[in-house]
């Protein structure tokens, strides 16, 4: 007897690229950090230890290793809480106001300079992004952060499978995460797109139509696209793959990362197609002016 429904259970880590655990519990990064704060509050107290009392310097020291020891194992979505507090300070201390100019951000001119000064308007300062340029292959520069190379893929409708065929699809996704090489990031971007251009083509074209029934339907479905449009938004969710290597000299790597997915993802039926020069150029453009063609 055989069924067509089948199912299996896979567990798999929580976190893959999780740190090994070398001390008591405790990653290399960790006891570095712990390690070398216990030292360096040893050290201080061999120095003030003939004027500080030691239960004085005991209390606070203790304190501050232990909340030290929490900020480094506690977790917000995979990052410590010590490195989110280093971001914080650092967003803290920076510019609030970004402005594309990397050349710099020349001083006011004179006559604009007592205005500004009552006004208590902070100075704004460079956008400094990582992107530098698009090589003719396609890899986009990252400066002193490498390069990486993008790809588009394609949606699946995956509610809609059979568990069958649901697994399937997983198995094939799974065996191209298998063989990464390297890291690879996947985004999802979701952004309101205009439905009269393809209204406007079905108008055009409805008039060569070969039948009459034909040259309604369009028209029926050009009518229909502009009632969407009027009605509610419409969204457009694109899907961006993006291997990225630290060094520029293995910009070969991530290509081939990114070509292997083409076959491997297809498995999955999801279409990768690799961005050439001015189709990268094109989506950077997007990323930085989401709004630009909304």
């Amino acid at each position: 007897m055989t069924s067509d429904h089948y199912s299996s259970t896979v567990k798999i880590p929580q976190d893959v690229s999780r740190p090994d655990k070398i001390l008591f519990g405790a990653t290399a990064r960790q006891a570095v950090i712990l390690g070398a704060t216990a030292v360096g509050e040893w050290l201080a107290w061999l120095g003030l230890r003939n004027t500080v009392p030691p239960v004085m310097f005991a209390a606070p020291a203790a304190l501050f290793l232990l909340l030290l020891g929490i900020a480094v194992s506690a977790e917000r979505d995979g990052i410590s809480v010590d490195r989110l507090l280093l971001a914080a300070v650092k967003q803290g201390m920076s510019s609030r106001r970004r402005v594309m100019a990397p050349e710099g951000v020349g001083e006011h001119p004179q006559f604009l300079r007592a205005a500004l000064r009552t006004q208590q308007t902070a100075s704004p300062s460079s956008l400094n992004l990582p992107a530098q340029s698009v090589d003719p292959s396609g890899a986009v520069d990252l400066g002193s952060d490498g390069a990486a190379v993008l790809a588009t893929a394609s949606a699946v409708n995956f509610t809609l499978r059979t568990p069958a065929e649901q697994e399937l699809l997983v198995a094939g996704f799974a065996r191209w995460l298998n063989s990464l090489t390297g890291p690879v990031q996947i985004t999802s971007r979701t952004t309101p797109t205009d439905l009269s251009a393809e209204a406007r083509v079905l108008r055009e074209s409805a008039g060569t139509l070969p039948h009459p029934l034909l040259e309604s339907a369009a028209l029926s479905h050009a009518e229909f696209l502009d009632q969407i449009g009027d009605t509610r938004d419409v969204l457009h969710r694109s899907l961006l793959i993006t291997a990225r290597e630290p060094d520029r000299t293995r910009i070969p790597r991530a290509q081939q990362r990114i070509s292997g997915a083409v076959p491997a993802l297809s498995a999955a039926e999801v279409d990768v197609t690799p961005l050439d020069p001015t189709s990268a150029a094109t989506v950077l453009a997007a990323a930085l002016d989401p709004d630009a063609n909304s």
